[in-house]
This record gives structure tokens, C-alpha cells and sequence, in this order.
């Protein structure tokens, strides 16, 4: 445990004696900011007059302007995680210090939570800049602190399983530039699947003329396709948590994204023993 913490104490500093922390936190701070001031100001206005901007009564807060800001929360961490992720493993390994930490007295383990462990310190600055918003937000409507207390806990779900993944991504490749890119695509990509899983219809329209077996078959291949394009990305799970609502599904998958990739990151350590 000792050398967990400080291999995870050593990586958490060299966030902030480089410029490259305080850039995150700050890029972080004014989009999330510019967000949350313009959709709260819109929520205002809506308030005073709901049908001159087409609503019969005033929407409801969580779902109007607190669930989508957090989920952008999310979605902000997805984009710029690969900052903090990349440099992980693959730094090490680009300058050589890996050979040096594997020559210590630390286990596999020591070197993977204690990176990881580092990456969600960070995480949880960035959780900082979220609860101030949920604070002014909190300051002046009737949301329960519990409601708002799930929120940060929601973004702080999404960020953990997605530094998992930079985690695995960092200890793939010992070119900083690489792994940055390569997580940054597949936070593309999630996003790119959760916009698809929304526009995707509940059955694929089969011509009449087809066999009943293959149209069986085709409904069967599409409803698998379209579950995995539905539940794979990191948002999907969001919604409910993030207006307060539990759901343990929702929860364990997030436990479970950050788990495999942990999982894999360990396998990876492995193989560079087998390749010895």
C-alpha cells in the first residue's frame, strides 16, 4: 500500500508542476462554465414566460437543464481526459523510467492503481469545478442536496471508467502523441454511437417478400447491433443518474467498464513478461 501511494503521490504532483494540470482544470472550468451560465440564464427566462418559448407550463429542472449539463460534464472528461491519460504509462516508457520503477520493489499492482489512483485525484478537481456549479444551482432553486450530491457522483462514475480506458490505451504504446489520439478516437467514437443509438429505430423495417426465416435472422442480428450501439456508450447510463434517480444497473456497468480495463491493463503488464 505505502508504495502505491507514492508512486500514485509522485504522478498526482507532476500534474501541477507542469503546466499541463492547471491547463486541463482550466479549459474544463470555463466550457463547463460557458455551458452552465447560458443554459441557467435560458432556464430563467423560460421560468417568467414558458409559452413564448413553446412550453405549457415550466419544464422540470432536472431534466431541462440538470441532467444534460451534467452528461456535457461527462462528455467534457471524455475529451479532455486523454490530457491526463496518456502520459501514464506511455511516458514512462518513453523515457525509459519503466525499466526503472519495474526495478524497484513494486509489484504490478503498485504501478497500475498507483497511476490510476493519480489520474482520479485529478478527476477529482475537475468533480471541484462541477460541485461550484451545483452549488450556485442548488443556491437558487428547491433541488434536494442529495439530487445534486448524485450528480457529481454520476460524472465522477464516467470519468473513472473512462481513465480506465486511457489507462490500458497509455500501457499499449510508449509514444505519448499515440495513446492522446488513440483515446481520443474512442471517445469519438463513444459519442458517435451514443448519437446513433438514439436515431435508431426499435425494429428494422424487412421487405414482405423476404423469407420469414431471414427476416427473423435480420431482427435478431439488429437487435443485437442496435443493444450494443444503445448500452455500450459511457452516457447512455447517465440520464437517470444524473437527475437523482439509482439505478444499480447503471452504477455496477460503470463498475465494471473501469474493472475490465483494469483487467486488461494487467494483461498487458503480463505480456511484457512472456515477450522477456
Amino acid at each position: 500500500m505505502r508504495a502505491m501511494w507514492a508512486v500514485c503521490k509522485r504522478e498526482f504532483i507532476s500534474y501541477f508542476t507542469t503546466p499541463v494540470g492547471y491547463v486541463i482544470l482550466g479549459v474544463y472550468a470555463v466550457l463547463s462554465g460557458l455551458y452552465f451560465t447560458g443554459s441557467f440564464i435560458s432556464f430563467c427566462r423560460i421560468t417568467q414566460n414558458p409559452q413564448a418559448y413553446g412550453y405549457q407550463e415550466i419544464p422540470e429542472l432536472e431534466e431541462w437543464l440538470l441532467s444534460p449539463f451534467l452528461i456535457l460534464c461527462g462528455q467534457l472528461i471524455m475529451f479532455i481526459g486523454p490530457l491526463v491519460t496518456m502520459r501514464l504509462l506511455a511516458e514512462e516508457k518513453n523515457r525509459g523510467t519503466m525499466e526503472l520503477l519495474l526495478t524497484h520493489p513494486l509489484r504490478d499492482r503498485d504501478i497500475i492503481f498507483g497511476k490510476y489512483l493519480a489520474s482520479l485525484g485529478t478527476l477529482m478537481t475537475l468533480m471541484l469545478v462541477v460541485g461550484f456549479h451545483l452549488t450556485i444551482m442548488g443556491s437558487f432553486t428547491t433541488l434536494q442536496p442529495l439530487v445534486l450530491v448524485f450528480g457529481v457522483f454520476t460524472v465522477l462514475l464516467m470519468g473513472a471508467a473512462f481513465f480506465s480506458l486511457g489507462l490500458f490505451v497509455s500501457a499499449l504504446t510508449s509514444n505519448q502523441v499515440t495513446a492522446g489520439t488513440m483515446t481520443f478516437g474512442l471517445a469519438l467514437g463513444s459519442w458517435i454511437l451514443g448519437m446513433m443509438g438514439k436515431e435508431l429505430p426499435e425494429a428494422i423495417p424487412a421487405p414482405e417478400t423476404w423469407p420469414a426465416g431471414a427476416v427473423r435472422f435480420l431482427e435478431l442480428i439488429y437487435g443485437i447491433f442496435r443493444e450494443l450501439v444503445v448500452s455500450l456508450p459511457l452516457e447512455a447510463h447517465a440520464d437517470e443518474l444524473a437527475q437523482g434517480i439509482v439505478y444499480p444497473h447503471a452504477v455496477i456497468y460503470y463498475i465494471l467498464f473501469a474493472a475490465f480495463f483494469l483487467f486488461l491493463t494487467f494483461r498487458v503488464f503480463e505480456s511484457r513478461k512472456w515477450r522477456a
